[in-house]
């Protein structure tokens, strides 16, 4: 989760479990003045809300039979919409303690509140046919999109299970055959079993005599080779030898694997399997990069940082298509050969030195976003927000005159160009920063 620009004097009463918002899954902050909304899957704030701009706030549940809080909201300007939060289902009924405890919170700083049934018991539909949570009958349909289930190892693709109150009535000659069918299997394995066991006793080169029929085993002449793994062992790739000579990255996992490292502006993608090692002509460097699984394999990823053939940082983790961030300061690159050459001047070009002409405006707070693909994000400033969704060079325009600005701004694909904010008050530069990782995000907080 990003900064969440608090106040010293704001205190946080609530961090709720995840969300979903629009079909978009959401972490709820709750302080002492606001709720604030965090996109789970960048870190970034979504809505920024005053307890005040609140006028109502109704719990219950929704046509899926989903607990929900319905919040009617104002803005400054007198616009009203209504946002609706979707509490996932979790154990032992977490998620209506989560929504209750949000609810009184509300209640606390007075907001009015309309508290309604949070069971999701069972529903019926018009014709009388009952629905399973999760699922619509034609006459009912809801555009909020599907959301994958929570597992132990991510999410499911997997329709989803009825609930266990919820099991459809089953024939008793289905049970039955079931039965049947299992005491098959198991005799066909006891067969297969003892056939085995019997082969593995009748010697090589024995003749077998029956009725009328004689059988001779030969043993082969270039018997197949077994390979014995001991009990408890995993194979896997073939250990890499750290180099003794400058930085290097070291990734290992068993399946594919894919991102980019690098650092001085330098960068190297990668897209690969198995050991693998990467070496960076850097030195006193922050060396920044993302591996990421490309499988569901609760199996562990490892990558690890080396100056000299000596450990700086190893990060792992085996979560399903689980990534790596890779932030790490190394120092001045050891084991490098030492050659003797004449100083060479390296010019270094500014990103800003990409930036088209404009015609600054000469009165007012701006924003300036820059980037030749697309970008969206959001622009605060004294409770106003400005939602961004565009592409090249934009001003925006703030109805401030001084105060803090914040916000976010994403770049939407993966290249390597610059994404450049600058924030101006009086045709005068306030501050600027920007991003050239791909799919990179740029944070705006300046005071004006």
């Amino acid at each position: 989760m990003g900064d969440l620009n608090l106040s010293r004097d704001e205190v946080i009463l609530q961090k709720t479990q995840t969300l979903i918002l629009n079909g978009v899954r959401h972490e709820a902050v709750l302080t002492g003045r606001r709720l604030i909304l965090v996109t789970s899957e960048t870190g970034s704030i979504h809505e920024d809300i005053l307890f005040a701009e609140i006028d109502l706030a109704k719990s219950g549940v929704n046509k899926l039979r989903e607990p929900i809080i319905t919040l009617n909201v104002h803005s400054p300007g007198g616009d009203k919409r209504t946002i609706e939060l979707i509490f996932i289902r979790l154990d032992g009924n977490q998620h209506i303690a989560e929504l209750e405890k949000c609810i009184a919170i509300l209640r606390q700083h007075n907001v009015s509140v309309e508290a309604g049934n949070h069971v999701a018991g069972p529903a019926f539909s018009g014709s009388g046919q009952r629905i399973i949570p999760g699922e619509l009958t034609g006459e009912e349909q809801v555009s909020r999109p599907a959301v994958p289930e929570l597992t132990p190892f991510g999410t499911t693709r997997q329709r989803r299970q009825p609930l266990p109150d919820e099991t459809s009535p089953q024939s008793p000659l289905t049970v039955i055959a079931a039965v049947l069918f299992i005491i098959v299997v198991l005799m066909i394995g006891l067969v297969v079993a003892g056939q085995m066991l019997n082969g593995k006793n009748v010697p090589v080169n024995q003749s077998v005599t029956g009725s009328n029929i004689t059988t001779r085993v030969v043993s082969s002449a270039s018997p197949t080779p077994r390979t014995q793994v001991t009990s408890g062992t995993v194979s896997s790739a073939p250990a890499l030898t750290v180099p003794k000579n400058g930085v290097w990255v070291l990734i290992s996992y068993r399946g594919n694997f894919t991102g980019y490292i690098g650092a001085q502006g330098r960068q190297i993608g990668i897209n690969s399997s198995g050991n693998q090692s990467y070496k960076l002509p850097v030195g006193d460097a922050m060396i920044e990069g993302l591996i990421e699984k490309e499988d569901g394999s609760p199996e562990k990823i490892e990558v690890g940082i080396y100056n000299g053939g000596t450990l700086v940082s190893k990060s792992e983790t085996k979560k399903p298509w689980g990534g790596i961030d890779i932030h790490v300061k190394v120092g001045p690159a050891i084991g490098n050969p030492v050659v003797t050459a004449t100083p060479v001047l390296i010019t270094t070009i500014s990103p800003y030195a990409f930036l088209p002409p404009a015609s600054i405006p000469s009165s007012g707070v701006w924003v300036r976003v820059y980037y030749p693909g697309n970008y969206t994000g959001s622009i605060r400033a004294k409770g106003l927000i400005i939602n961004v969704n565009s592409t090249g060079d934009r001003f925006y325009p703030l109805a401030i005159t001084s105060g803090m600005i914040d916000g976010s701004i994403e770049k939407q694909d993966g290249t390597a160009n610059a994404l450049i904010i600058e924030v101006y008050k009086g045709g005068k530069l306030i501050s600027r920063s920007y991003t050239a990782i791909p799919r990179g995000v740029v944070n705006i907080n300046a005071v004006v």
